[in-house]
């Protein structure tokens, strides 16, 4: 199979599972469009160095994704930004980062092996959900990793410094230095194991890393001239105070032992049938003599570049999953090689009967959900074009099921049938699900109650990092802050969760727009301006 087939096929299963279906699902929660409002505020305000939103806030992540939300906006919405414009920088990232693994994989080890891991990467469930979220993670896994690739690929020509550079520099922009010091230190660490010169390898990565902060620094100047000692204090604190644990607020406190799961539940559905394939002696027998013959090469750099990402984001106490995200590809080559081993076994083909079970199961308990059949259920409408994709994936597997065992192996028809299941999960199970829980209904009613030009004030009293960012978004950043009911003033709406009980509450006419709002997970209360008496 030529490297032309494996890029195609890989574009295909990205366009398959991310692309169409980035406008479907509504922000749901508070991290998508507070992303997103940075770009809505470049686009309104002109400032593409340190635009405010809501009113008040600077953003202390660098600005390649709003830069990126922007432009797309622009290019492809009339400058309107969107659900689908706000999560497109991602899925492109997702589909990048896909094709240069699939590249990289078919140079080392073959076509098959390139195929099956762009397939456990690209629907590993934190993958899969990063590639479709409007936010920062994704580009910089794309960049972390494509980055690396280049590194690695410097060895053998120096003409792949200057990407390197460049895909760092991205990565600096997307998220922070981090995105230039682990892939630097994942080499590091790598070509010191493989004997080369220490003073050597250490100057050639010095270099890249300062040439690679060039472009970050030039952005950094530029926001602390705009933003101050505000902005330098908020950037130390995310960039230096989470790796350090010497922030002023408690941050994804997690033990190191999360991380762990983290990756476990980050490859479902693939992590049961890899995890059972080790039961076979024959496979442990492999795996033991693969690593007694470890060699300077492809094999030994992606277990370097794996465990030194993995180790590095176990010793901050801040821990989320997303911050694993460089680790899948890698970890993704290395289950290919697994299910290889095992795809004619009989714990693959118990796997895929499982899957097909799923796929026919699945279809039928959204329709009975749909109906109204299934207590506690409540779905949101999903738009007729999409309804024949909950069904698709009962219909692959029925038809997987007539396909001889000789025309397919075990291992194909599993991937077929996830990518089906994923694809349906995509297009029309998740909005069901999700849209059900954004804020959309609450702005319609703060639309049609509201005056256009009325000023809104939200008012969290007991968490002052908290925002209404959802309903911030969609009312194209109107909100404003104030830090208590007392001293909002006397003309504004206002948007509240908090209890009655204040004269506030007492002054003013309330009426309850939802009994959980997206990002505080409490009711909402709109409540109208101080009643004058008449003079």
């Amino acid at each position: 199979m030529k490297l032309r087939t494996v890029v195609l096929f890989t574009l295909g299963i990205a366009a398959i599972l991310f692309l169409p279906w980035l406008g479907v699902t509504d922000f749901y929660s508070k991290g998508e469009p507070r992303e997103a409002i940075v770009a809505v505020s470049m686009i309104d305000s002109g400032d593409w160095i340190l635009p405010v939103s809501y009113g008040e806030d600077i953003p202390y992540k660098p600005p390649l994704l709003a830069w990126l939300i922007a432009i797309f906006s622009l290019l492809f919405n009339g400058g309107v930004v969107s659900e689908f414009t706000s999560r497109l920088p991602s899925a492109l990232a997702a589909t990048a980062l896909l094709t240069a693994t699939a590249v990289m994989v078919y140079r080392y080890r073959g076509a098959w092996r390139a195929l099956v891991t762009v397939v456990l990467t690209a629907t590993a469930f934190e993958v899969m959900r990063a590639a479709e979220a409007c936010r920062v993670d994704m580009l910089l896994t794309a960049f972390t990793c494509c980055g690396l690739y280049a590194l690695f690929l410097m060895r053998h020509s120096r003409w792949w410094a200057l990407p390197a550079i460049l895909l760092l520099s991205g990565a600096a922009l997307a998220k922070g230095p981090v995105g230039v010091l682990l892939p630097c230190l994942a080499m590091g660490i790598y070509r010191l194991l493989a004997r080369e010169n220490f003073f050597r390898v250490f100057f050639e990565l010095v270099a890249i890393c300062l040439a690679s902060c060039v472009l970050p620094a030039a952005w950094y100047y530029s926001a602390y001239l705009r933003g101050g000692d505000e902005f330098l204090q908020l950037m130390l604190e995310e960039n230096i105070g989470r790796l350090t644990g010497t922030m002023s607020y408690d941050s994804h406190l997690n033990p190191w032992w999360y991380n762990v799961t983290s990756v476990l539940a980050g490859f479902l559905p693939w992590t049961l049938p890899a995890l059972l394939s080790l039961l076979y002696a024959d496979v442990r027998r492999d795996i033991a003599d693969a690593w007694r013959s470890r060699s300077a090469g492809w094999g030994m750099f992606a277990m370097v570049s794996f465990a030194t990402i993995f180790i590095f984001y176990c010793i901050p106490a801040s821990k989320r999953s997303v911050y694993l995200l460089p680790c899948y590809p890698i970890a993704a080559y290395a289950l290919a090689w697994l299910l290889m081993k095992t795809e004619a076994s009989r714990i693959m083909r118990w796997w895929t009967g499982l899957l097909v079970c799923i796929a026919v199961l699945a279809p039928i308990v959204f329709v009975v959900a749909a109906l109204g059949w299934l207590p506690g259920s409540k779905l949101a409408q999903l738009h007729w074009w999409l309804w024949p994709l909950v069904f698709a994936p009962a219909v692959v597997a029925l038809w997987l099921l007539r396909v001889p065992r000789q025309s397919a192996s075990c291992l194909t028809k599993a991937m077929i049938l996830t990518v089906t299941i994923f694809v349906a999960y995509n297009a029309a199970y998740m909005p069901m699900i999700l849209n059900h829980r954004s804020d959309m209904n609450a702005v319609r009613i703060i639309g049609e109650t509201v005056p256009s030009d009325a000023p809104i004030v939200s008012v969290i009293e007991e968490d002052r990092l908290m925002r209404y960012y959802s309903i911030n978004f969609y009312l194209d950043d109107r909100l404003r802050r104030s830090t208590s009911m007392q001293s909002a003033p006397d003309d504004a709406w206002i948007l509240t969760g908090s209890d009655y009980g204040t004269d506030v509450f007492e002054r003013r006419d309330s009426l309850r727009l939802s009994v959980r709002e997206s990002d505080t997970r409490r009711p909402l209360f709109l409540l109208s301006p101080v009643r004058r008496s008449p003079q």
